[in-house]
């Protein structure tokens, strides 16, 4: 018996690890991660492919990050306050997805906080927190890098 909890745990382990997550099969949206705790993260998503983390500027802004297929998830206090969406990423944050023109977001959100050459920041809301979306964009005004967060932090 012992030889079969050694062998097929890990296993089973294993092949939960490759299932992964498309946005297709995503119970939620990126939008509802803010907040999340940990236990709702691997129930709804399994656990992520990589995990590692990020120092910040002081020791106020070192957070956990969960990575898998293009999507950062950043934890402070056992609650996910950002979520990172790289050129990996085929999904959506607030409508947008990498490749996005400028133009196209500006459509869905003509009212930005802030705008310089490089990026543009959105409020997508307020209804607890503010929570806003930052984009990165390219030489070209396209958008290569997302970031949701919490814009009380």
């Amino acid at each position: 018996m012992r030889f079969y909890r050694i062998v097929l745990i890990p296993v089973f382990f294993a092949c939960f690890m490759v299932s992964g997550f498309s946005q297709e099969n995503m119970p939620i949206s990126p939008e509802q991660y803010i907040g999340m705790e940990p236990d709702e993260v691997w129930n709804t998503f399994g656990p992520p492919t990589h995990l590692f983390s990020r120092r910040g500027d002081n020791a106020a802004e070192d957070d956990v990050v969960f990575y898998r297929s293009g999507l950062y998830l950043y934890w402070f206090q056992n609650r996910i306050w950002q979520v990172r969406a790289d050129r990996n990423y085929s999904g959506f944050l607030a409508g947008i997805r990498i490749g996005d023109s400028l133009d196209s977001v500006l459509e869905k959100y003509p009212d930005l906080l802030s705008k310089t050459a490089e990026s543009i920041i959105i409020e997508i809301n307020r209804d607890i927190y503010p929570v806003r979306l930052r984009l990165a964009l390219d030489s070209q005004g396209t958008v290569n890098d997302m970031y949701l967060f919490r814009g009380d932090y």
